[in-house]
């Protein structure tokens, strides 16, 4: 016995092939409307990430997070004007706190623009230029 699925259609005749023919003009008037999409081409896949970018990026950031919060407890000292016997002892070990950690985020800046991803920066900031 034939399969169905391989078995010749059966015609369209009747109401079915007036709605079948109205649907086609309705299809054809709304393909003339809307055009199909011009086909992109497939972009190129990404490069890869190199490990030593992340790793210095993530140095930088770390860097960069403890020298606001140095900065911000050195600046937060302004408003302290106790008479204790350690407050100098606490403004000094602040500053020293803030130029350790300027000293750091220099390294890391430096490590970081030496990396491909600084690289990308420098190329990137290239094109543009500044004001």
């Amino acid at each position: 016995m034939p399969s169905v699925a391989i078995a010749p259609a059966a015609p369209i005749v009747g109401a079915a092939a007036s709605k079948l023919a109205a649907l086609r003009v309705t299809l054809a008037r709304l393909e003339a409307m809307f055009p199909p999409r011009p086909q992109v081409a497939p972009q190129p896949a990404p490069a890869p990430i190199s490990p030593v970018s992340v790793a210095a990026t993530a140095a930088l950031a770390r860097a960069h997070s403890a020298l606001f919060d140095a900065r911000a407890a050195k600046y937060a000292l302004r408003e302290v004007y106790g008479s204790r016997p350690g407050r100098f002892a606490q403004l000094r070990a602040a500053i020293l706190r803030c130029r350790e950690a300027q000293a750091t985020y220099a390294a890391a800046a430096a490590a970081y623009h030496a990396s491909p991803a600084g690289a990308a920066l420098q190329a990137a900031r290239a094109k543009y230029p500044r004001f």
